[in-house]
């Protein structure tokens, strides 16, 4: 699959899609999460995408940053790793 069939399969569910190594991963930006694992988020998107392999999910912290780029390293985020076969 590519990263484009794979945006059209997963919608609004994620905000950044990339891929690299045959690794896609997902990214969902948002403001209020912090004690959440991201684990709701990396299993919608796997259940969306058939043939999804899981690699790793997780939750990227970072303290509020006005204008902070989406998915970036200074942005909020759930994100999901994952191989499809």
């Amino acid at each position: 699959m590519t990263t484009k069939e794979i945006k059209e399969k997963i919608q609004h569910s994620a905000d950044v899609v990339s891929f690299s190594k045959g690794v896609f991963t997902a990214k969902k930006s948002y403001f209020w999460g912090i004690t959440n694992d991201g684990s709701g988020f990396a299993d919608k998107i796997v259940s969306l995408i058939p043939g999804a392999r899981m690699i790793e999910y997780g939750n990227h912290y970072h303290d509020f940053v006005g204008g902070a780029k989406t998915g970036g390293s200074k942005d909020s985020y759930f994100y999901v790793q994952f191989e499809v076969k």
